[in-house]
């Protein structure tokens, strides 16, 4: 896939379930979205809700997840906040993060569900999505 995904059909379902138990080698959490352009005036940091992401998998995949807000599970509020949404994805990452599930969200939004050793998950509802494989690490990720 090296096209932009906005809505995940059956077909890409099929590709991207192949990704269901990856680890998590590294996340870099951009400070601005692919989304900043539709929102309505500047967005502060600290109101932050979607952001992109890029998640470097063990299998040397690199998922580009754009316009991604994460909650702790379905019943919660995305979090809110850069500084937050990067912490929360540090304590996750630092105990074996790994994509447990690919499921669809409203509008057939891609929504991945990450868990960690300790039995915790995250749910990252995704706007857009891009898939790559990368060589190195970023310096500068998680």
């Amino acid at each position: 896939m090296a096209d932009l995904q906005f809505k995940l059909t059956d077909e890409l379902w099929q590709e991207l379930i192949a990704l269901e138990g990856a680890p998590i080698s590294a996340i870099v959490v951009w400070d601005q979205s692919m989304l900043d352009e539709a929102m309505e005036g500047p967005i502060s940091q600290a109101e932050r809700a979607f952001v992109d992401i890029d998640l470097y998998l063990a299998n040397q995949t690199k998922l580009e997840l754009y316009g991604a807000s994460i909650a702790v599970d379905e019943e919660s509020d995305p979090i809110v906040g850069l500084d937050d949404i990067g912490e929360t994805l540090v304590r996750h990452s630092l105990n074996g993060a790994m994509i447990d599930e690919i499921a669809a969200g409203p509008e057939d939004m891609l929504v991945l569900i990450l868990s960690n050793d300790n039995q915790e998950s995250l749910l990252v509802a995704v706007s857009a999505w891009l898939e790559d494989v990368w060589d190195v690490l970023p310096e500068d990720a998680i």
